[in-house]
């Protein structure tokens, strides 16, 4: 017989709701407070927790209660499915509109939970929902027998743990199976009169406030330890599986039954409640909710208590009308037909249909055979690809398969839906399943070899720009291996033939479609890979989904980025680039004006210097990683690891130099200096021009076009950033590194260090200029020696470091980079001794390319200038035209100011950049925005006293000349390159 006040205690899910949002929000949106000098609030605080924790055991009790009348729960198993998918949507949804950003695994546990034992509480609860028609039956049992079985649990769930402090039964949390089990029995029993002094209302507020009494008790004084921190006692005493807390739950539901039956009966309808409190546990389960509430939306621990408890109830009641209205929205969805139907599939309708569980799975695959079959062809094509790029460079193995399946998971689950998305497109177009699978399938197997035949051929993916190559396809095939062709070629006619078999064969497989649904799909579909061109846009929807997906840019390390990330989507990631933004007024008219008006700069300049580049030579030097140490904010050296460069700096042209990137970003400082032009004039989604810009300019002007004799030299591989086809373009005859053609003489290591040392570098460098006997020449050197990481590579450590710029962890590190600058300072000795000996005028730029990346990040916040501050000097081992010291400038800079220490003449564009050198502020990329180096920040300019000066604040001939740079810059890498040809003409040609 069903107890007559089942029917009238709707609200205590209602209630078992709101303590479940409350204790979510003190627990994740509040910082515990410590009975440290805010006792009322530590007090108020715990005491809120642990009465807030008895919601979940509430609402188990409740759902034991009303077992009798769920006579077959397991008609509501598809029901809750849908919602917990929606509710799941709905928190991506919710992220991606409030926060942009999201995560691959929200969406994975969306439609696999228990894999990630994300709602435990929930899986527990359903199966005792599920089994309470068979629980129920227990009441029948004799009325001692049930005392016993109420005895027993007491004592050994419930005493027993308390009393020994050990998990008997494994119950470490209130999300156990036991434990859930446990209280839902006992709601049984309640709902059959048992548990007679719990239905007594006088009795549950005694225990009650006995139970509040012994917290505070405890919260305050602690008499078993001398702990004062709540958090140590949780386990003991304040868990909500555990004695205390346990019997004031029961109270609680007791007292509620008893209120709710009397004052409240029938007032609530019952069966919206139970989704609302359903919603609310699925809500507080959602990791992008917790992380919000941790992080954007967590309650300022400084607030007064009044504030603080007005902002904890606030974000409770809002909580709650958002769960409202979600219910609402989902009951009232619930009623449309067509989502009926499709929830019914996967509903239980008779306990028995358990027993034919693998049939009904094998009906669920059977009906969506070929989406699983796409989907699996969509894995199996990314992971060829993939192991094709990693086989350019290892030896295939189960090992390599296994590394990409565990490193590059998120990036593999976003190829499979690219690729599924790609044959829905197909598919909708043609109508035919068979033929759209083979050639998606086809044409990923072609970008997997095309892919490693071009890393095989120059060491990069295939890019954007390769399409462009499309005309040459002849030339291209040539340099191919005939086999690799053929099997291509036998390989696509076999795809074509089978597809048209099993086509002819298994149309009554084929799930066709009208051509409405299909036109909407092909539309979808299109707008899905429209999103192609804006993944490089900040917080647009396609940005958001491939960083939840952990797409790596990698724009610098483009085959890593290939191999980490898929071909098929570095080369998206490749697709949008904007170049730079046109300045206004850009046009051929204006350009050729601005020509014509350095033309006669040049001129001007020219007057006043004496020398053409015959028989000089040019030498830029980028030091890996130098700058001097005792710059650093709240750091210092002693004795000064870099007494030689100090001093040669008061003697020559110098200063600092503010680079765009800390502890990385070499290339960018090679690209700036090599052209004369600005990288932060560049678009924010242009982070590496050597791999983005250089090989889609038709024509690449390059300080490398005013000389007869051009050399590279990069002491190591040559992997990274596209230097060897970088080089080429920009005009280097030669480009020495290790595995080059052009063999590297001089490849020396200091102590342990892997990495070439500066003064085999020099040496190198001194070997080429004794080898040109007449031409101008020029020489570019990027060293390796100061290159991350820094582990105890030297002996000696005769350096005292002090200061709060570095971790402690760091120490090591540090002291070996200050250990190598010193190296590097004794090399840099060496070499201009050698250099002062040689009987033709030498020309060097030398510059630290950035910081390493060794100091605290907190830094950054309060010095972002002096952190992207390296040493420069410019050297000419005859007479400088003038000496001048502690000028800041930026890399783009280097050429104007060799080409003024040696009293060169210059070209027009060249005129253009001496102008910009010696009338502007330095300009780079905003400090503050680039510790990372991971997007470029807007322009900045950089006064001589290393402070940001605002482009308001320039005269109005300075906004003019800046405006004059942009355009010819803009004309050069994004334009029409009017200007190319002239900035491409050497000092003799005038």
């Amino acid at each position: 017989m069903i107890n007559k006040n089942v029917k009238s205690i709707s609200f205590i899910p209602l209630v078992a709701s709101f303590l479940i949002l409350m204790h979510y929000i003190l627990v994740s949106a509040v910082t515990p407070p410590t009975n440290t000098g805010i006792g009322f609030r530590y007090l108020f605080y715990w005491l809120l927790v642990i009465l807030s924790s008895t919601g979940t055991n509430i609402l188990v009790l409740y759902l034991g209660y009303v077992a009798k009348l769920n006579r077959k729960p397991w008609e509501k198993i598809g029901r809750i499915a849908s919602y917990f998918v929606a509710i799941n949507i709905v928190g991506v949804i919710w992220g991606v509109i409030f926060f942009q950003s999201f995560a691959a695994k929200d969406l994975w546990q969306t439609f696999f939970p228990i894999s990630s034992n994300q709602v435990p509480f929930a899986a527990s609860l359903l199966i005792w929902y599920v089994l309470g028609p068979f629980v129920e039956i227990t009441t029948k049992l004799n009325h001692n027998v049930q005392n016993s079985i109420i005895l027993f649990l007491v004592w050994f769930v419930i005493v027993l743990p308390f009393l020994f402090v050990k998990p008997l039964w494994g119950i470490t949390t209130a999300d156990n199976f036991i434990w859930i089990g446990t209280l839902f029995i006992f709601g049984v029993f309640i709902s059959n009169n048992n548990f007679n002094l719990i239905l007594k209302y006088k009795f549950s507020i005694l225990v009650i406030c006995i139970s509040t009494i012994l917290i505070i008790f405890f919260l305050q004084y602690n008499p078993i330890s001398n702990t004062q921190n709540a958090n140590e006692l949780s386990g003991r005493f304040f868990a909500n599986y555990l004695l205390n807390v346990a019997f004031l739950s029961l109270a609680i539901f007791g007292m509620l039954l008893h209120f709710l039956t009397k004052h409240w009966n029938r007032m609530f309808n019952k069966s919206w409640y139970n989704w609302f409190v359903l919603i609310t546990y699925f809500v507080t389960s959602l990791p992008i909710v917790s992380y919000r509430l941790g992080q954007s939306l967590h309650i300022d621990q400084n607030l007064d208590i009044a504030n603080w408890l007005k902002t904890v109830v606030l974000y409770t009641v809002v909580l709650v009308i958002s769960i409202g209205t979600i219910t609402y929205i989902l009951d009232e969805l619930y009623k449309i037909k067509a989502l009926k139907i499709i929830i019914d599939k996967i509903t239980i309708h008779n306990f028995s249909d358990f027993i034919y569980a693998p049939q009904f799975i094998f009906r669920i695959l059977s009906e969506n055979w070929h989406l699983l079959l796409v989907i699996f062809c969509g894995f199996i094509f990314t992971i060829v690809q993939m192991v094709c790029v990693a086989t350019v460079n290892d030896a295939f193995s189960l090992m390599m398969i296994r590394n990409i399946l565990i490193t590059c998971t998120n990036p593999i689950i976003l190829n499979i839906i690219i690729f599924s998305c790609f044959f829905t497109l197909l598919f909708s177009i043609t109508n035919r399943f068979w033929p759209s699978l083979f050639f998606t399938g086809g044409a990923s197997l072609l970008i997997a070899v095309a892919e490693f035949l071009k890393l095989n051929l120059r060491d990069e993916p295939i890019l954007p720009a390769d399409l462009s190559m499309v005309t040459a396809i002849t030339d291209i095939l040539n340099m191919i291996n005939p086999v690799i062709i053929i099997s291509a070629t036998i390989t696509i006619i076999l795809f074509a033939i089978i597809s048209i078999l099993l086509e002819k064969n298994l149309r009554n497989f084929n799930p066709h479609r009208s051509w409405r649904r299909r036109a909407i799909t092909v539309l979808a579909m299109l707008l899905f890979f429209s999103g192609s061109f804006f993944v490089n846009h900040k917080n647009s929807l396609p940005y958001i989904v491939f960083k939840a997906f952990d797409v790596k840019t990698f724009f610098f390390d483009q085959p890593y980025g290939a191999l980490y990330n898929g071909p098929i989507i570095q080369f998206i990631n490749n697709l949008d680039v904007t170049i730079m933004d046109q300045p206004t007024g850009y046009s051929k008219v204006k350009i050729q004006s601005i020509m014509a008006k350095y033309d006669r700069q040049a001129k001007d300049i020219n007057k006043m210097r004496e020398n053409n580049l015959d028989n000089q030579t040019f030498i830029f030097i980028l030091s890996e990683s130098f700058s001097d140490p005792n710059r650093v904010p709240q750091m210092s050296v002693s004795p000064n690891p870099i007494p030689y460069l100090t001093s040669l700096k008061q003697q020559t042209n110098s200063g600092l130099m503010i680079s765009s990137g800390y502890g990385g970003g070499t290339a960018n400082m090679e690209w700036q200096s090599l052209t004369g032009l600005s990288l932060s004039n560049l678009s924010s989604t242009l982070l590496t021009p050597y791999t983005q810009l250089v090989p889609q300019q038709n024509i690449a002007p390059a300080f490398t076009d005013l000389f007869d004799s051009t050399v590279a030299i990069h002491p190591f591989n040559a992997s990274l950033y596209n230097r060897k086809q970088v080089f080429q373009k920009f005009g280097f005859q030669r480009f020495y590194y290790q595995g080059s053609k052009n063999k590297l003489s001089y490849q020396d290591r200091l102590g342990t260090s892997p990495y070439v040392s500066d003064s085999s570098a020099y040496h190198e460098t001194l070997r080429l200029i004794n080898k040109n006997q007449s031409n101008s020449q020029f020489i570019q050197i990027s060293t390796m020696q100061n290159h991350m990481p820094y582990t105890n590579y030297y002996k000696d450590k005769k350096f005292k470091i002090s200061g709060s710029a570095f971790d402690s962890a760091n120490t090591d590190s540090v002291q070996t980079y200050i250990q190598g600058v010193n190296h590097t300072d004794k090399a840099l000795k060496e070499f201009i001794k050698k250099l002062n000996k040689i009987n033709k005028p030498i020309t060097v730029v030398w510059y630290g390319d950035h910081l390493a990346s060794l100091y605290k990040s907190s830094l950054m916040d309060k010095y972002p200038i002096q952190l992207h501050e390296t040493d420069y000097f410019v050297y000419n081992n005859q007479k400088s035209k003038n000496v001048y010291s502690n000028r800041i400038v930026s890399p783009y800079s280097f050429p104007a100011l060799a080409l003024d220490t040696s009293n060169s003449k210059v070209t027009p564009f060249y005129a253009l950049i001496t102008r910009v050198a010696d009338n502007l502020p330095a300009m780079t990329i905003n400090p503050a925005t680039t510790e990372a180096n991971s997007t470029n920040g807007s322009n900045v300019f950089v006064g001589q006293n290393s402070e940001i000066i605002k482009y308001s604040a320039l005269s109005k001939q300075q906004k003019k000349l800046y405006h004059d740079y942009q355009l010819i810059q803009y004309d050069l890498v994004a334009g029409n390159q009017y200007s190319a040809k002239w900035a491409e003409q050497k000092i003799s040609d005038k």
